[in-house]
């Protein structure tokens, strides 16, 4: 028999789950951000997948699988975060996967030694998390990683990512639709990092709803550039249309079937990796946990925060928990389409917004759950199956990867250089983080020198 936990729900192990409309409120404001904002990123993931060498309608179906199972965070595990990807891992993966022959943007030939690494990566990381989860470990771990390291890795995150979309992608992609691509990015680096900004958003409400946004405002406005200036072609990706049988107002499911047998390791044309490439695919798995258990901490950090004011809606923010749910959900993503690092704990703007809007009361929010569940399991799985929402996402799909990027960059940046104290640890962090960017398929490498460093040139201090 379960018990009902305090704020609602059916317990199960030690998750809670939440079926909408019983143990989650309908909140309008949360379901139409929801599309909109999630609509702006749905297809940031596209691109990514389609350089590995699956089709747009496959991308689509990827999409909808990690969205699926992202979603799954609040509702069926009752864990009060806005979970998203591990953004950071994404572009230092693609560089790895460039080296070995697995990536290209513009493309290549479909080979199942890609998906068998990618299911490496994500079988590793499941098992490390899940471990972490059950030992009470992380923190411990954590911790006793030297700052200049963590810097080293995060900042390594951030040239990755502005490598990929200013150098690597250059003319593949930001050449393409170089005017929405510049609009889309200023207006998003604007309103989302910009001190002056931030003063007339505190004075303003305006700018503050602006601000709230997120990379909404710019994200629209660039997709009407792109359409005006003939960037973007609707119904076209790559100069093909979406659908060869013409565009409908109704249904269309992705081709989830086929993506299984062409990307899953339980599928005949994959099967599971060489033992090779588990050893290969380590140093990305312990590079993408230390960012994941940054996202962990600063998620937990803002729901402390605002709950002092929320004191009729205790939250149960057990990092254990947050571990183990994360485990689970990349373990099902494994069956279906592995796809490192899809499967995180936070997207930190969603957080932010809904636990924002929490704090303010039960009349604005009776419960954290039902703005979580409105963004996610009533706004974004629908959308992949919804012909009109593709046919105008598609031609858009390398603006919200190149906006996807970019924001991480600055994201990762902000953090990590906050991080050295001591010239020898900002001298040391940014060669780590140089090596961890390029270093490719010897990532390996970059952590053991990172962690040389960290030992002979930084020290351990007076502890």
């Amino acid at each position: 028999m379960s018990r009902k936990p305090q704020n609602g729900g059916l317990k199960w192990g030690p998750f809670v789950a939440r079926i909408p409309f019983i143990h989650i409120r309908f909140r309008a404001a949360e379901f139409f951000q929801g599309i909109a904002i999630s609509g702006a990123t749905a297809f940031a993931g596209v691109p990514i997948v389609m350089g590995m060498g699956l089709t747009f309608e496959e991308g689509v179906a990827v999409a909808l699988i990690a969205g699926t199972l992202i979603a799954a965070g609040p509702i069926l595990f009752g864990v009060p975060f806005a979970p998203g990807w591990i953004t950071p891992a994404y572009p230092i993966v693609l560089i790895f996967f460039a080296t070995m022959g697995y990536y290209s943007p513009s493309g290549v030939e479909y080979q199942p030694e890609t998906f068998q690494f990618m299911a490496a990566l994500c079988i590793e990381f499941t098992l490390l998390v899940a471990l972490l989860g059950m030992t009470g470990l992380s923190g411990k771990i954590i911790n006793n990683i030297p700052n200049t390291l963590k810097s080293g890795i995060i900042l390594g995150a951030a040239v990755a990512a502005f490598y990929q979309v200013f150098f690597k992608e250059f003319d593949s992609r930001y050449m393409e639709q170089p005017i929405a691509m510049t609009v889309a990015l200023a207006i998003c680096i604007l309103t989302t990092f910009s001190e002056p900004f931030k003063r007339l958003a505190a004075s303003n409400k305006i700018f503050q709803k602006i601000s709230s946004l997120g990379l909404l405002p710019g994200f629209l406005i660039a997709a009407a550039v792109a359409y005006l200036f003939g960037e973007a072609t609707l119904g076209e990706v790559a100069g093909r249309p979406i659908y060869q049988e013409g565009i409908s107002f109704g249904l269309t499911f992705p081709e989830v079937v086929k993506l299984f047998e062409r990307t899953s390791p339980f599928s005949d044309q994959v099967g599971f990796p060489p033992l090779k490439m588990y050893l290969e695919a380590l140093p990305l798995v312990i590079i993408g946990y230390i960012l994941l258990f940054g996202d962990i901490i600063t998620g937990k950090a803002i729901l402390n925060d605002a709950e002092k004011e929320r004191p009729d809606e205790p939250l149960d923010v057990d990092v254990n928990k947050v571990h183990l749910s994360i485990a689970v959900r990349n373990f099902l993503g494994l069956i279906a389409n592995p796809n490192f690092p899809t499967q995180g704990a936070l997207w930190t703007g969603v957080h932010v917004v809904v636990a924002e809007r929490w704090r303010k009361g039960a009349k604005e929010m009776p419960s954290i759950f039902d703005g979580l569940g409105s963004y996610y399991l009533m706004a974004i799985p629908f959308l992949y199956v919804w012909q009109p929402f593709i046919v105008f996402m598609g031609p858009l799909m390398s603006i919200a990867l190149n906006l996807t990027l970019v924001l991480t960059g600055f994201a990762c940046a902000y953090v990590a250089l906050a991080i050295p104290k001591t010239n020898a640890e900002m001298s040391s962090a940014l060669l780590i983080g140089l090596l961890v960017a390029f270093s490719g398929e010897y990532v390996w490498a970059a952590l053991l020198i990172g962690i040389l460093l960290s030992v002979f040139v930084v020290g351990f201090g007076k502890k």
